[in-house]
């Protein structure tokens, strides 16, 4: 819960919820355990859209690739960022940047899930969804590229195109998952 609050904190635009997090090598892999929590609105949304838009898709199938794909984009981004870590000298930050990433997802997940389901399920017309799924959007930038400055100790701009380096990386998992689909 601590590191929840921790998220939180960040959330809030306050470096000081990095002492929230358990930044050693057993809270860098327990910070994965934010997946677990995320898991359970993931499948609503697979089974809104399964319903929805992919009926024609046998089910054993869809959820198979979506599965492989929610595990591999929990695992991508902190496998690419190790390298990047490196080369950006920022190293000595990348445990506590992952255990800080990986909590902040729950709270990521907890404003986009909603409102990627309520859209799923044809409660919202397209404008208000395009405007909600948007602005959803735009707040999880902005608060990923924090908790990155933050948590890597980097500059802005860098921040920046790490944020933008994850978005690009959740773009192509998603696109060969809808591919196989």
């Amino acid at each position: 819960m601590a590191s929840l609050y921790g998220a939180y904190r960040l959330a809030r635009f306050d470096a000081g919820g990095l002492r929230f997090l358990n930044d050693s090598t057993e809270g860098f892999w327990r910070s994965f355990f934010a997946a677990v929590l995320v898991l359970p609105f993931y499948l609503v949304l697979l089974v809104v859209r399964h319903a929805t838009a992919m009926e024609h898709v046998a089910g054993v199938r869809f959820y198979a690739i979506e599965m492989i794909a929610y595990v591999i984009a929990w695992v991508a981004f902190p496998l690419v960022m190790a390298s990047f870590a490196r080369i950006l000298d920022r190293d000595r930050f990348y445990v506590r940047f992952i255990v800080a990433y990986n909590w902040a997802a729950v709270l990521q997940n907890g404003v986009y899930l909603p409102i990627t389901i309520l859209t799923a399920a044809g409660l919202f017309a397209d404008p208000l969804a395009n405007t909600l799924g948007l602005a959803a959007l735009g707040v999880i930038i902005v608060y990923v590229w924090f908790v990155t400055r933050t948590a890597l100790e980097i500059e802005a701009g860098k921040a920046a195109g790490i944020v933008g380096l994850d978005f690009l990386l959740s773009i192509l998992i998603n696109a060969v998952a809808e591919g196989m689909v």
